[in-house]
Formats: structure tokens, C-alpha cells, sequence
């Protein structure tokens, strides 16, 4: 940590009340619980009596505990296993329905639409298999087919042999799925799974150009997948942001803006730069090499471009319990949604790490802080290590993770309020909604 940053801390700590925020819980017991997809799912696998089920992060039983095994796949799905050996599984909901028969033995999650079921058979034969086995008779397993199923409906929407199936992605417009095949072949599938002729090559092709039928026609908006046309428009050089929305180039401004699939401006050409969306609906864009947030629901700037660098949560999560992690100049703060600073930016980048809506601090002393977004910073006397497992970033960063001396874990608030004395196991993390998981049991943490 710099001198300079080191004396801030020093000079500004503020000791954080000793008495216990209200812990309530245990929500939930089990004889074992996972964690595995709860960042993605909001839902903890449980076992109780050598069967698995599901419980959400109130404590509530989404599934009772029946099946042999559960493992996270996507989109709030699992796959559910009750026996050994090839093509024993089906695809579930966190309520335990099964969406498949259990006549696989993977899955792919494509989309909240579409998913992909894998029967295998036993092979010796390396170069012609697709997965290795631990134990039984075989080494190596080979897909036989892939059957793809169109979840809304829960039908087996058709099958593709090996070689016609590698990957597979839902178009942002109009949900077709987009198939390559081993050889590179694209494919674009309706619900029925009836083939429908495209112009895309490529899996990374933009769903969306520019053409027209002459010279000196107007241009217009194509679909790429099916080479319908969709909307008049002006501008060249579409690249897709996320379902709905394309950035777009214009010649005399050389600036950026965005579209939405019926061609209407959503964003007059403003940036140097569009990125991805982060936290849902957020795009990430840059003016004069500063960044910013545009907030795609509400068609206006979140964050104004003129900060070096947005944090975001893990790419998830720009804005935290109402703050956003601004850097400026190599040295981070916060500010609040109305564009006031509640944090300096004045904390050297290398020097903290970032948490969602707090930081944390240790200097050359080994002494540990924590500076939260509103600007208060408070001591951590008997903190060895802040943030544990705090790389989860379903939470916002609130409630914190520590450890002291001794390698016990306990938890404190981002005023450094001790909310769990160092009791815990290393297997306690943080999750939204204020959940705590410890590995058996979930608590909720009261603000």
C-alpha cells in the first residue's frame, strides 16, 4: 500500500459498533448441502439420505430430496441422476420435473428455450470418442445422438447424428437455434425443428447487416438467419449487443450508437465505443477513452462516460445496494446513481480489492479496513483476511467474509460490524438476498 494511502487509512478509521447485527437461521439444515450453481441458479443442492434436492436461498424446498445425483447444467436447470452407468439421466427444473426422459448422459442448456440430451455408448476406440470413463468396461464413450428439446413445450423437437452437432446458440431475434455441425456447417432450426435457409456462416456472424436491392435504393435491415427484411436504415457496420439491441457506425460523426431489431435509434451515435451488457440490461460504453453505463430498459445513461474504468461484480453487476465503483486516475471510489461521489476516489487500485459495494484494505502492517461506498472506512483489529469467498458475485458486497489469526472465518457487515463471531467453517459464503451458506445450513443476515 502507498504512504499516502496507508496514512488516509490511518487517519480517517472509524471503529465499527461491537454489538451483533440479527442473524436468523438456521433457514435451512441438511446433511450436506453444495453450492455448486447457486451463484447462477439461487438454489442449494441438499442431501439427506444419500438423495439430493434443491432448497432457494430463503430456505425454501423447491425439490425434495429424491434424486441420485444433481448437477447444475443452466438456466436453472439440472441433471438428474439416479442410477450408474450410460444414459441414466434426465433433464429437471429446480421443482424436480423432468423435463426429458432419463435416457441421457449430458446436456446442454443453449437457452431458457432450448437444451441438448447426449446418448453415449461404451468404446475403447480413442479417436473416436468424445468423453473419457473413470470406471466400467469402457475407456471412452461416443455419442450415438443428440436429441434437442424445446423446453417451452417440453417435446423432443428432433435428433442430429455426431458429426451434424458441435455446438449451438439461440438467435437474439426471432429464436431460432443456430447449429455448426463438426465440419464448421451452420444450420438454422424453428421450434419444430424444421430447417430454415440462412445466410449466416459463421457462429459469430451478426444476426443483423445492412443491404439493399440496387444501388440506389434505400438500405435496410436484414435478418441475417432467415434474410428477411426488418426495417429501413442509414447506417453500416451492425454488430450485435444482446437480444434486440446492435450497435451501429456512422460515416460522419465516426461515433456509435444503437438500434433496436425494428431499426429504430435507441442511442444517437454518441460513443467511441460499445462493450458487452453487464448486470442484465448495462452496456459498457466509452467517450474519449472514459467509460460509462448505458441502461438499455430505460434507453438513457446510467453512469456518465467520464470515468477511466466502471467495476463491475464479476462482469455481472455494475451497480451495488445503489453504488457503482468508479477508478479515476488509477484510484478508485464510489458513487451513487445521481452521479455524486459518497466514496473519494482517492485509494490506489493495487492497494484494495474490490467487493461489490465495499473495499478492502490490508497495508504493509498486515493491518486490515474496509472502506464502503458511502465513504466510511473502519478498522478490522482482530481481521487477518478479508473476503474469503466474497468472489461470489450473486451478493452485493454488503455483508463480507473474514478471517482472523487462527484461520476461523466469521462474517462482518461493510462498516466492519462483526455480524458472525469466528466460528464458521472455510466453506461460508455470501449470496443475494443476504444469505449466508456454511456448508450445511443457510442463515439470512439482517441489514
Amino acid at each position: 500500500m502507498t504512504k499516502r494511502i496507508l496514512a488516509i487509512l490511518l487517519t480517517c478509521l472509524l471503529l465499527g459498533a461491537t454489538a451483533l447485527a440479527e442473524v436468523t437461521g438456521p433457514l435451512f439444515e441438511a446433511e450436506r448441502m453444495s453450492d455448486s450453481g447457486a451463484e447462477k441458479s439461487g438454489a442449494f443442492i441438499y442431501t439427506e439420505n444419500r438423495l439430493e434436492g434443491l432448497v432457494d436461498l430463503e430456505g425454501n424446498v423447491l425439490c425434495e430430496a429424491q434424486f441420485g445425483d444433481l448437477s447444475y447444467m443452466g438456466e436453472g436447470l439440472y441433471q438428474a441422476t439416479n442410477e450408474s452407468g450410460f444414459n441414466t439421466s434426465a433433464l429437471v427444473t429446480a421443482a424436480g420435473e423432468a423435463l426429458t426422459p432419463f435416457e441421457y448422459s449430458d446436456f446442454t442448456v443453449v437457452s431458457p428455450n432450448w437444451a441438448v440430451g447426449v446418448v453415449l455408448e461404451g468404446t475403447n476406440d480413442k479417436d473416436n470418442s468424445d468423453y473419457s470413463v473413470i470406471f466400467g468396461e469402457f475407456d471412452y464413450a461416443a455419442i450415438v445422438r443428440n436429441d434437442l428439446f424445446y423446453l417451452p413445450e417440453k417435446k423432443l423437437a428432433g435428433s442430429l447424428e455426431r458429426k451434424q452437432f458441435s455446438r449451438a446458440r439461440e438467435a437474439g431475434i426471432g429464436g431460432w437455434l443456430i447449429v455448426e455441425d463438426k465440419e464448421g456447417g451452420i444450420t438454422a432450426y424453428d421450434k419444430d425443428f424444421n430447417a430454415v435457409p440462412t445466410e449466416l456462416t459463421s457462429m459469430y456472424d451478426a444476426e443483423l447487416i445492412v443491404k439493399s436491392d440496387n444501388d440506389i435504393s434505400p438500405k435496410a435491415l436484414y435478418s441475417a438467419v432467415t434474410g428477411e427484411k426488418l426495417a429501413d436504415v442509414e447506417y453500416r457496420n451492425l454488430s450485435n449487443i444482446t437480444r434486440g439491441f446492435v450497435s451501429f457506425y456512422d460515416g460522419d460523426t465516426r461515433l456509435y450508437g444503437i438500434l433496436d431489431a425494428s431499426g429504430q435509434v435507441v442511442s444517437e451515435p454518441a460513443f467511441n465505443m460499445i462493450g458487452n451488457v453487464v448486470g442484465g440490461h448495462y452496456v459498457k460504453v466509452t467517450v474519449n477513452d472514459a467509460e460509462g453505463l448505458y441502461d438499455l430498459d430505460t434507453r438513457a445513461m446510467a453512469v456518465p462516460a467520464v470515468y477511466q474504468r466502471i467495476y463491475t461484480w464479476g462482469d455481472k453487476a455494475p451497480i451495488n445496494d445503489g453504488y457503482v465503483c468508479v477508478e479515476q486516475d488509477g484510484k478508485l471510489g464510489f458513487i451513487d446513481l445521481e452521479g455524486n461521489v459518497t466514496c473519494p476516489i482517492q485509494y490506489a487500485k493495487d492497494s484494495v480489492n474490490y467487493f461489490g459495494c465495499t473495499l478492502g484494505a490490508t497495508d504493509m502492517t498486515g493491518a486490515c479496513a474496509l472502506i464502503a461506498a458511502d465513504g466510511t472506512v473502519t478498522a478490522l483489529p482482530n481481521v487477518a483476511e478479508i473476503g474469503i469467498k466474497n468472489g461470489l458475485t450473486s451478493s452485493d458486497g454488503y455483508f463480507i467474509t473474514v478471517k482472523d489469526a487462527d484461520g476461523n472465518q466469521g462474517v462482518v457487515d461493510w462498516h466492519g460490524n462483526q455480524v458472525v463471531d469466528f466460528t464458521m467453517d472455510y466453506s461460508a459464503a455470501i449470496y443475494a438476498n443476504d444469505c449466508l451458506y456454511t456448508g450445511t445450513s443457510i442463515y439470512k443476515l439482517a441489514r
